[in-house]
């Protein structure tokens, strides 16, 4: 009778391990299911969101080539700022020297 109760113990303690694993096999199968979602979701928004980067680096490229296509008219500009700028100090200066011989 004792080896009866025994056996039956350890059959019922087999299963029980049995539900176990399932359930915890279950749990992994149901969080990975889970995973692969939220990364197609990731996927999906992130694809949208590099989906303007190509285009903004298009738009960047476009404006540095139309800079350099008008680099000599700049260049007259940047050459011309100096010279003006030396002129207007040369004035000044003769002015003030002018002023102070006058008196």
């Amino acid at each position: 009778m004792a080896r009866t109760a025994g056996g039956k113990k350890s059959g019922s303690s087999r299963m029980m391990w049995a539900f176990w694993a399932a359930g915890v096999s279950l749990l992994l199968v149901e969080v990975k299911a889970g995973m692969e979602y939220l990364e197609a979701g990731l996927r999906h928004n992130l694809a949208g969101l590099l989906g303007d980067v190509p285009a903004m680096g298009m738009i960047t490229l476009n404006v540095a080539e139309h800079s350099l296509w008008n680099w000599g008219s700049l260049q007259w500009a940047a050459q011309a700022v100096p010279m003006v700028a030396t002129g207007l100090l040369l004035v000044t200066v003769a002015v003030m020297l002018n002023g102070r011989t006058s008196r």
